[in-house]
C-alpha cells in the first residue's frame, strides 16, 4: 500500500503525538513572513518527547543539519516524568527568547503555543513548528510535517483497497486542530467510496492510559466496527489490549501510526493492517534548511514528509531505512 505520491511531507503522531497540518486550507504565508533577514546563528529545538526514540531521531538529525549549516544547536524538553507537558515546553520557548535564540523549533502540543510563538516572532526570533497547522494563528514562520487531511484520505485508500465493506472507528487526540483535520480528511474520503463507512470517534489527548477505555467504549457503542484507525501513536498498545479483552482479534483490526508504542508489533502480530511511517530524519534536516531560507527572507511553503502505509509485506524494508 505504498503511496504513489509520497509526501516529501501525520502522525503522527505524532508521531507519538500524532502526530501532521491542513496545508490545503492553510492561509497564505504572507501573514507569517519572517522577521529576520540574515542567517541565523543559534537554533533551539523544544522537543515534546526527548526521551523517546522517534523524537530523539528528529533531534539528532536536526542537530546534524544545524551543524552542517554552521548553526549552534540546542535541545530542551520536558522530563520523562512529564511527557509532552505543554506548560514546560512553553516556558522553555520563553526562556529561549530571553536567551536571544535566533530560531526556535517545536511541536505545538496545545492551542496555547500560537500566542507564545507569536510573542517570540515579535521579539525577533524566527519560529518553526513540526506538525503544526501552518496558519497565521500558529505563530510559525515555517511549518514542516504533513497535510492531515491528505493523510486521512490515504488511510481510507488503504482500507478501501481491502476486500469487502468496512465500518471504521477513529481515535484522535482531540476534535480540534490536527485531530479535526485528520478526521475531516477521513470522513470526506470515506464518503467517496462504496465500501468504507465511518461511524464514530473518540479522543485521548496526550494520555496513553485513555486508549484502552476509549477504544473499548468505541467498540461497545459500535459493535459493527471492523477497523479502528488512529493518527496518534500512543493509542496502539491500549487499542490492542481492548481488542484482546473483547476477543476480537480476528474481527477488528487497527490502522496505526509510527513505529513507537507497538506499531510494528501490531502489524506483525496480526492486530493491524498497516502502520503509517514517515522519513523523519529527512524531514528534520529539511526543516532546518527551511528555517535558514526563511531567515534570508524567502517564503517557505509547507515542508512535507515522505510517508508510506507499510504492511507486513514491506514493513521491515522501511524500518531498515530508519522510517518511523
Amino acid at each position: 500500500m505504498k503511496n504513489s505520491t509520497p509526501h516529501t511531507g501525520i502522525v503522527a503522531l505524532a508521531v507519538a503525538m500524532g502526530v501532521a497540518l491542513t496545508a490545503c486550507s492553510t492561509p497564505k504565508k504572507e501573514s507569517n513572513t519572517p522577521t529576520r533577514t540574515q542567517d541565523i546563528k543559534t537554533l533551539q529545538f523544544v522537543n515534546p518527547l526527548p526521551d523517546t526514540n522517534v523524537w530523539k531521531q528528529i533531534s539528532d538529525c536536526m542537530g546534524e543539519q544545524a551543524e552542517a549549516q554552521g548553526i549552534d544547536y540546542t535541545e530542551s524538553g520536558p522530563p520523562a516524568s512529564k511527557p509532552a507537558d505543554a506548560t514546560v515546553m512553553i516556558q522553555q520557548i520563553q526562556d529561549a527568547v530571553a536567551a536571544g535564540r535566533d530560531a526556535i523549533v517545536t511541536f505545538p502540543a496545545s492551542g496555547a503555543f500560537g500566542p507564545v510563538l507569536k510573542q517570540a516572532q515579535n521579539s525577533g526570533a524566527l519560529t518553526a513548528t513540526l506538525y503544526g497547522d501552518g496558519s497565521p494563528e500558529s505563530g510559525a514562520t515555517v511549518n514542516a510535517g504533513v497535510d492531515w487531511g491528505v493523510i486521512g484520505k490515504k488511510y481510507v485508500d488503504a482500507i478501501a483497497a481491502l476486500p469487502g465493506k468496512h465500518v471504521v472507528g477513529l481515535v484522535a487526540e482531540a476534535p480540534t486542530g490536527v485531530g479535526k483535520s485528520w478526521i475531516d480528511g477521513v470522513r470526506k474520503a470515506a464518503e467517496n467510496t462504496d465500501n468504507v463507512t465511518v461511524v464514530g470517534e473518540v479522543y485521548i489527548g496526550a494520555d496513553a492510559s485513555k486508549a484502552l477505555p476509549e477504544v473499548t467504549s468505541l467498540l461497545t457503542a459500535h459493535p459493527d466496527i471492523d477497523i479502528v484507525a488512529s493518527n496518534t501513536g500512543i493509542m496502539t498498545q491500549g487499542a490492542v489490549a481492548a481488542i484482546k479483552s473483547r476477543g476480537l482479534k480476528d474481527r477488528v483490526h487497527l490502522l496505526v501510526i509510527n513505529n513507537a508504542n507497538g506499531g510494528p508489533e501490531a502489524v506483525r502480530d496480526g492486530y493491524a493492517i498497516g502502520v503509517y511511517l514517515q522519513d523523519l530524519c529527512d524531514l528534520a534536516k529539511r526543516a532546518v534548511d527551511g528555517v535558514v531560507q526563511a531567515s534570508r527572507g524567502k517564503e517557505v511553503p509547507l515542508i512535507e514528509v515522505a510517508d508510506v502505509i507499510a504492511t507486513k509485506d514491506n514493513l521491515q524494508e522501511y524500518l531498515n531505512k530508519g522510517w518511523n
